[in-house]
This record gives C-alpha cells, structure tokens and sequence, in this order.
C-alpha cells in the first residue's frame, strides 16, 4: 500500500485550489493506474472544500471504467467526519452520475454516427 499525504503533496494546509486538486489527482492516478492501494492520509489540512475534491478525486471517476475498484483502493485516514461525509455522500456520487452521463451521451451520439 502507498501512502500519500496530501499536505505533502500540495505543500500547504489549505486543500482549496484547482492546481492543487489536480497535483493530488495526478499522484492518485499515477498509482492506482500502477494497481497500487493508497492510503490517503488527510493529516495536516486544515481547510478542505468541495471543489479540491472534485478536481482530486472525483476525476479519477472519469479515468477508470471499474468504480467498484476504484472504490476500494483507496483509504482516507486522519480526515474530518464532515469533510469524509462531503467526500462520500456529495462528492463522489456527483463525479459517477456526472460521467456516466458523459459516457451515455457518448453511446448515443456514437450509434447515431454509425448509423
């Protein structure tokens, strides 16, 4: 198992901005495209938004076909019982409606195309 801190990682305790969403997100990807498991370790941060989390990683639902896995493969520790429950409830539903809504449209205009 990796174990990832996100404060080392985006060098602050303010898990807020876009660039440094996606600093995490390429460190998560880079990973669990290695089939390695994360611990993801919050440890640090003393802010957390929505908006980190869906540039972090929410986006990872749009990367990989098996959500059941990937799922699985990461471990959040040392995080807030709120910030886990914005992470679970809000954030990460959001990210697997919103991409199989892509993917949906992507098959329809596809077998529009092809007909």
């Amino acid at each position: 198992m990796v174990k990832i801190n996100v404060m080392d990682v985006i060098g602050t305790t303010i898990a807020m901005s876009t660039e440094d969403g996606k600093k995490l997100f390429e460190v998560l990807f880079k990973n669990i495209k290695e089939s390695h498991k994360v611990e993801l370790s919050f440890d640090g941060i003393d802010m957390l938004i929505s908006h980190f989390l869906n540039e972090s990683i929410g986006k990872l639902y749009e990367k990989f076909e098996n959500w059941e896995i990937l799922d699985q493969v990461i471990e959040y520790k040392d995080i807030d019982n709120d910030d886990l429950e914005l992470l679970k409830e809000k954030v990460i539903p959001t990210a697997k409606n919103h991409f199989k809504e892509i993917k949906k449209t992507e098959k329809i205009d596809k077998s529009i195309l092809n007909d």
